[in-house]
């Protein structure tokens, strides 16, 4: 035998070995792709005044990648026209058939800080918005840099090998604003909240105590712009509707306002109050008593078990609280706004104590807001956005109320501020938030004061109603202070 052939035979003994070793590996291994040709677009959709530069192609595909590895891909938007306008940024055929979507994750950077903004998200596993309503101001340039990584993680991710993620980035003109148009109009309370931001919150220190204002985010469901309040006692975000106040929490997706009960209107000035406590639920046996509504209790398979079908106590408060409170001021509230129960599952270990991602019968099972301590507005599982109207939700409410999610408290910089957040009433009062189940008993967080907690569905907090209201509603008078809360125009637009 001459040496090439037997150097052939040591070459293919050496790829055998290597292909039984990729088969036998705990954790995937990829190598990384972008591929394309240079291309620019120009959109009809912007009146021809608007051009797109991708690096390559708007293609960008992962093939065969190690676990920690990612890909960059890099793309500008220019306004060569004479308005103003807004685009969307979305995901379009998307192949991703990663059987654990949360490995793979990715941010968006605007490099001047002007556009949008994406801090680590999942990666989407059918076509998605990952970012609208983007204002893109006459002879400005966007430009994006987009980093997707496949996460290396503590569990073992062999059920990720050999997976693939493919997806075309698409931009667009926002549908629902027209060239030269503004999101909210002159005069609103929604105009008074945008005009107020400081930055987006990827320029801000999470644990300064001076982060006191409007800041805004793309971290949300469709990518939209949330503005919210972070901050102090001292915020102006009072306001009165109905005989009581409320402090302004954010935006939301739909551009509405959202509120929380915060006490009674006395002598013309915000006075703290709190409304009487309740159970979240009666029962808490169960994986189905996270829920604001939930299935067959003690099922067999997640779907049936948070299935929407019957309402929690605390859902019937609120209802009757809506019924004898906020009926009349229907036509100020939205009807087309998402409220979160989020019962996406995480893996975690808590006091020593594992909790899977089952999420039935007695399962131990851990929710994802336990370990969320990012700016983030999403709300991944359909069935978990609780709507009455939304497009984008479960339609599954009767009343526009429910409850702050724990997400919407960290935002606000509850941790940061403690006893002056302008979310501490002095009281414990419930949030709408599972944290897990311990294979006995449900679990979600309650506000406590100058803390955030769980405690068992079946103790007793008080209620704080959070409303949402029309993106259109207008101010009579007032300054937003506890002394001059914002009145709402009750005679103008609704």
């Amino acid at each position: 035998m001459n040496n090439y052939k037997l150097s052939m035979i040591l070459a293919s003994i050496g790829i055998i070995l290597v292909s039984i070793f990729m088969l036998t590996c705990t954790y995937a291994y990829f190598s990384v792709k972008v591929f394309g040709e240079g291309k620019n677009i120009n959109l009809n959709t912007f009146e021809g005044n608007t051009d797109i530069v991708y690096t390559d192609t708007s293609n960008v595909t992962m093939l065969n990648a190690y676990t920690g590895d990612s890909i960059t891909k890099t793309f500008t938007i220019k306004n060569k026209g004479d308005y103003d306008v807004h685009y969307d940024i979305k995901l379009e055929n998307v192949v991703n058939n990663f059987a654990n979507p949360n490995d793979l994750v990715y941010i968006l950077i605007e490099d001047n800080n002007f556009g949008a903004y994406r801090d680590e998200s999942i990666m989407p596993t059918t076509d998605e918005l990952i970012a609208s309503n983007i204002e893109l101001k006459k002879g400005q340039t966007h430009s994006y840099k987009m980093t997707i990584t496949f996460l290396k993680t503590d569990t073992d991710q062999s059920d990720n090998m050999n997976k693939t993620f493919s997806s075309n980035i698409d931009i667009t003109a926002s549908k629902n604003i027209n060239i030269g148009q503004d999101i909210y109009e002159k005069g609103t309370l929604g105009k008074i909240i945008e005009e107020s931001a400081i930055s987006s919150i990827n320029n801000v220190d999470l644990n300064d105590i001076n982060t006191n204002g409007v800041y805004y985010t793309n971290n949300s469901i469709n990518g939209a712009t949330i503005y919210f309040y972070r901050g102090n006692k001292d915020l102006n975000n009072n306001l009165v509707l109905a005989d009581s106040c409320y402090r302004i929490i954010r935006t939301t997706m739909d551009n509405g306002i959202r509120v929380i009960y915060s006490g009674k209107y006395e002598n013309n000035v915000c006075v703290n109050d709190t409304l009487e406590s309740s159970v979240f639920n009666s029962k808490s046996n169960s994986n189905a008593y996270v829920g604001f509504m939930y299935g067959t209790v003690s099922s067999s398979e997640y779907k049936l078990e948070h299935n929407n079908t019957s309402s929690s106590d605390i859902k019937t408060y609120l209802e009757n609280y809506f019924k004898e409170n906020l009926s009349d001021y229907k036509d100020y509230i939205s009807n087309d706004t998402i409220y979160c129960n989020n019962r996406k599952t995480k893996e975690f270990t808590n006091n020593r104590v594992f909790y899977g991602t089952l999420g039935f019968g007695n399962n131990n099972t851990g929710y994802f807001e336990m370990n969320n301590n990012k700016i983030n507005y999403e709300c991944y599982n359909i069935n978990d956005r609780l709507t009455i109207n939304n497009e984008y939700g479960s339609k599954v409410l009767t009343y526009p109320i429910a409850l702050i999610t724990k997400n919407e408290v960290m935002n606000a910089g509850f941790d940061v501020f403690n006893n002056n957040s302008f979310l501490n009433f002095d009281d414990s009062y419930w949030t709408m938030s599972p944290a897990y189940y311990n294979g006995s008993d449900a679990y979600n967080f309650v506000v406590n004061k100058n803390v955030i907690n769980e405690s068992k569905v079946t103790n007793s907090f008080s209620v704080r109603p959070v409303i949402t209201l029309n993106k259109n509603v207008k101010i009579e008078s007032g300054d937003g202070s506890l002394e001059f809360p914002y009145i709402i125009s009750l005679g103008g637009t609704k």
